[in-house]
């Protein structure tokens, strides 16, 4: 069965779900959960960036976490220009995130580098 390509090096975050769910499956009819642990803890390793992995992290600011652009009526206007000073509101979510994972948050990617 081929659920994702893998180059290698470099994998899908759906094949990381695969491994998980099928893991789960495992050990649901066996009754075994060594790999479905497994899996979370090879899933954390690789989608979870170490701190040193995330240097901007640091600088995200909650109070001010987009600049708005506008929408332009032609691809050939693109890229338009940010406003900086346009109100975005505030990131309701980050205290929580922060609070519970610390610096440690999961990457929102589909190609994940597994070297």
């Amino acid at each position: 069965m081929v659920e994702a390509p893998d180059y290698g090096h470099e994998t899908t975050s759906e094949a990381f779900s695969f491994m998980v769910w099928l893991a789960a499956v495992k050990g649901k009819i066996s009754g075994q959960w060594t790999d479905y642990a497994n899996s979370w803890n090879i899933t954390e390793q690789y989608i979870i960036p170490a701190t040193a992995d995330q240097p901007g992290f640091g600088t995200y600011n909650p109070n001010d976490p987009a600049d708005y652009a506008p929408e332009a009526d032609l691809p050939d206007n693109y890229p338009t220009n940010g406003d900086a000073n346009f109100p975005t509101g505030i990131d309701p979510s980050w205290t929580d995130l922060t609070a519970a994972y610390g610096s440690q948050l999961y990457q929102m990617h589909w190609l994940l580098d597994v070297d």
